[in-house]
């Protein structure tokens, strides 16, 4: 699938263009991470973007159980979500673009490449 060719590169890419907004930005994070609150307009888009992640996640995870993964190795990719926004499904297709076994785990605990 080429889905799992393409996510490494959107990954890399978007996250690097993140860390350099951030860091090259003059306006207040906090300032600005507020205002998307306080404005009818810019709530709508989070809003919506919010739900639409959470929608993804879900097919990721169901994704991620069929293959053999556990809730456990997949709560690190939740975690990040409201964190990091699409840089967290991204990084779970990476991850598994690369590595596929390496977050299936056995019943009782061990990674399946342990075994």
């Amino acid at each position: 699938m080429h889905i799992f060719r393409i996510a490494p590169v959107l990954f890399l890419a978007f996250t690097s263009f993140t860390l350099w907004v951030l860091a090259t930005s003059e306006q207040n994070f906090w300032l600005w991470f507020l205002s998307l609150f306080t404005e009818r307009e810019s709530l709508q888009v989070v809003l919506d973007l919010g739900i639409a992640l959470l929608l993804l996640m879900y097919l990721l995870y169901r994704d991620h159980v069929a293959r053999g993964g556990s809730a456990k190795s997949f709560i690190p990719f939740l975690v990040a979500l409201p964190l990091l926004g699409v840089i967290s499904p991204l990084a779970y297709l990476t991850a598994r673009a690369l590595k596929p076994d390496w977050m299936l785990m056995t019943s009782d605990g061990r990674s399946l490449t342990e075994r």
